[in-house]
Formats: structure tokens, C-alpha cells, sequence
């Protein structure tokens, strides 16, 4: 099949929706695909610097990256009109404030797609959330080509999703591929066919998460073999629940003094008020945004994931931290609640129920054997249903279906 696949950013940006495509991409490209990604010159949505090359092959992957336009003072007061009128108007000049301030704008993917439709058979866009997905829509559908999309819905979310133009593209797609039960179950309650969508998910190349020494991670961390690990890691959002998991941790330290709190990923201007809040603690150790080799450590020198976030589409670090062997809490919104078994591979605690989490914590520091049983049950559950390899096995019969009714019409 001759795919294009249009997404907001790829490789080496990072994220899940992000690692999400670069992964499915690569795993069609090796089953002797042509797979084009068409996506924006940015790593940073916040901004949509043009900083990439346009051009390159990445894998087995041909990544063509088009301009976007700048997303500054004015773009955000843009988008900050829309969001606060939409829901009240439905007005389509709202609607377009949002896709206007949401971004990458890149006028010349849309001129890319018309112009190579004849080399295609298909589209598939990832992540509705962003203006991408509109403009691939449009010129989809202008020349003829069926659309698949995977959303990443964020239903606890709605300003991600719950706009008129975003919906015409889910009811327009030929196939809509979800990333859990949850998500398809949203789907199909807000009016979508059963038929159209398609649970899939994410998944893990395994190959990408090699065996770690435990020692050798912790001691990159300055971390005690003995150590009691609390792992964040993800962006230092609200929404991600780090300060829930700081005040839980605090009381787990009161009782547990080999307790530790690693904190990796992005800061952002909530986590540095969190951090001057902390002071100097020795027990919590933060890291920015890491490179893959630090991420890896930071999973493998863990005890326990603690990301109790209310703003997922899927959790694909829970998957991660799973490939290591370790437990996970989450919380019970849609995507994670889908995808962590409570009480097997993990607990689901509401960020608000901050004693609850401590409890659990201190429960885990104390039987080291059941966090192992817990963590090995997520490996197993990862091994069966979220690798790459099955993951593509599903998006792929999904294309095929796709372009058999497509050409019988």
C-alpha cells in the first residue's frame, strides 16, 4: 500500500501521540509499505518553530516537513477568544479561532497533498487535536482519497475535541482507530458507527526498551540500592497530577525515610512554583527533559510510577514503565481506566484522593513482593496486546477494509 500518514510533529520530536506514529510508520515501512509522513518543522508546540529539515528518510519513513506558521502573543489571544465563546456561539468564526490558534498552520501541506493524490492510496492523520488534521482533512477529501483517523481523544477534555469541525472529521473518516475500549466506547455514545470505529491502541517496540542494570540506573540518580523509588515522568502539567503525587510522597517519606521521588520531564511554570514550595529536599530529585538513554534509567531504577493524570488519550508511559517491570498508578479517567487492570498490573486513585495514593505507596514499600507480581502482570499484558507488531497488525487490516469498500463504491 502507498500510505500518507499526516501528524503535527515526528521524530525527533517527542510525546505519545508522537512516538505513537513514528513507531507504526516505521513498523509498515518494514513490512514493505511505501509510507510518506507529511508533518510540521516544529518540536515545540508551543511555539511551532520552524526548526527541522524539510526533507529526510528517517527508518525507511520519507518525512516531508512544511512551514507553519508562528504561534506567538496574538495566536494565543486568538485561541483564548475561541475557547472562551465557542461553547457558548457554536459560532464557525469561534471554530476558527480555535483551529487558527491551536496550530501548526502549514498552508503548504495542504497544497502537497492535491498535488501527489495519484500517489496515494490512503491518509492517515494522528492527533485531531491540532490544526493539521483539518487541513488534511480538506484536501483529502478534495481529491478523492479515503481518510483514516486515530484521534488520541482526551474525553475528560473536551476544548480537545468537542468543536463542529473535529467531529465532521471523525464522521468523515472512513475509520477511526481508537486508542481503548473507553475512548470507542465515547465514540460510539456521541454518535459515531460501531462499524467505523476500531480499537486500537498504542504500542511498544520492545527492541527499544533493552535490559537495564538496576544498579548502574539508580546510581546515575544518586540513588541507594535500598531506596524506596517513586517515579513521575511525564510533563510537569497540572493536569499530570504532580502535585498530588508530591504531597502524597511527602507522607509516605514521613513514615518511610528510604523513600525517594524522581521526578522527570519538561518543567513548566506550575512545577517550578511546586519546586519553590519544596525547598531544599534531599528525597526529591527533578530532572527536566531527558534524553532516551536517562529516560530508560529513570524506568528501570524505579519501584513504582505514580502519574495520576486526568488528561490522557491512552498513557503510553504506563507501557513504558510495564517493559521494566514496574507497577503504575493512574487515575480512573477513561483511556487509563481502560488499560490498567486495578489491583493487577497497577491502581487507579483519583489525584484528589491524595491519602489514598500515600496509603497505596507505603502499601507497595512494604511488600516489595506484590509491586513485583503487579509489575510482571503489566509486562505480560504489554508482551500480549501493546507491542508495535500487534498494534500495526491492527491498523493494517483496518487500511485494508478501508480501501476494499473504498474502490467497490
Amino acid at each position: 500500500m502507498r500510505l500518507l500518514h499526516v501528524t503535527h510533529q515526528y521524530a525527533p520530536a517527542i510525546g505519545g501521540a508522537e512516538r505513537y506514529i513514528i513507531d507504526l510508520s516505521e513498523e509498515l515501512a518494514r513490512r514493505g509499505h511505501r509510507v510518506d509522513v507529511y508533518t510540521s518543522r516544529a518540536v515545540d508546540t508551543h511555539t511551532w518553530a520552524n526548526v527541522l529539515p524539510r526533507t529526510e528518510t528517517l527508518d525507511g519513513v520519507a518525512v516531508r516537513r512544511f512551514d507553519a506558521w508562528p504561534r506567538r502573543g496574538h495566536t494565543w489571544r486568538v485561541l483564548d477568544r475561541g475557547l472562551r465563546r465557542y461553547w457558548r456561539t457554536r459560532s464557525p468564526l469561534d471554530a476558527a479561532a480555535i483551529w487558527y490558534g491551536n496550530g501548526p498552520v502549514c498552508p503548504g501541506l495542504f497544497w502537497a497533498i492535491l498535488r501527489h493524490a495519484r500517489e496515494v492510496d490512503l491518509v492517515h492523520i494522528s492527533q485531531l487535536h491540532y490544526a493539521h488534521a483539518a487541513t488534511a482533512y480538506a484536501a483529502a477529501k478534495w481529491a478523492g482519497l479515503p481518510v483514516v483517523t486515530t484521534p488520541h481523544i482526551h474525553a475528560e477534555q473536551p476544548a480537545t475535541h468537542d468543536v463542529g469541525y473535529l467531529w465532521r472529521i471523525l464522521h468523515g473518516s472512513r475509520a477511526v482507530l481508537a486508542d481503548t475500549p473507553g475512548e470507542r466506547d465515547y465514540l460510539v455514545a456521541r454518535g459515531l458507527s460501531p462499524l467505523q470505529v476500531v480499537t486500537g491502541g498504542h504500542g511498544l517496540n520492545l527492541a527499544h526498551f533493552p535490559p537495564q542494570d538496576r544498579a548502574a540506573a539508580r546510581a546515575r540518580f544518586g540513588l541507594a540500592d535500598d531506596a524506596f523509588v517513586v517515579l513521575f515522568l511525564g510533563r510537569k502539567t497540572e493536569y499530570k497530577g504532580l502535585g498530588a503525587t508530591l504531597a502524597a510522597f511527602r507522607r509516605l517519606a514521613a513514615t518511610h525515610p528510604r523513600a525517594r521521588l524522581l521526578a522527570v520531564g519538561p518543567e513548566t511554570d506550575e512545577s517550578r512554583r511546586l519546586w519553590q514550595t519544596v525547598g531544599d529536599a534531599p528525597d526529591v530529585i527533578a530532572r527536566g527533559a531527558v534524553d532516551d538513554d536517562e529516560r530508560l534509567a529513570a524506568l528501570a531504577a524505579a519501584d513504582v510510577l505514580a502519574l495520576p493524570s486526568t488528561g490522557e488519550a491512552f498513557g503510553i508511559v504506563y507501557l513504558e514503565a510495564w517493559a521494566y517491570g514496574v507497577p503504575v498508578i493512574g487515575a480512573p479517567i477513561t483511556a487509563v481506566a481502560a488499560l490498567i487492570d486495578d489491583g493487577v498490573d497497577g491502581w487507579l486513585i483519583p489525584p484528589d484522593q491524595v491519602d489514598q495514593l500515600a496509603a497505596r505507596l507505603a502499601w507497595l514499600a512494604d511488600h516489595p513482593d506484590a509491586a513485583r507480581a503487579a509489575g510482571a502482570a503489566g509486562r505480560a499484558k504489554l508482551e500480549r496486546r501493546y507491542t508495535t507488531a500487534h498494534i500495526a497488525d491492527i491498523v493494517e487490516a483496518t487500511y485494508v477494509r478501508v480501501l476494499r469498500r473504498h474502490h467497490t463504491r
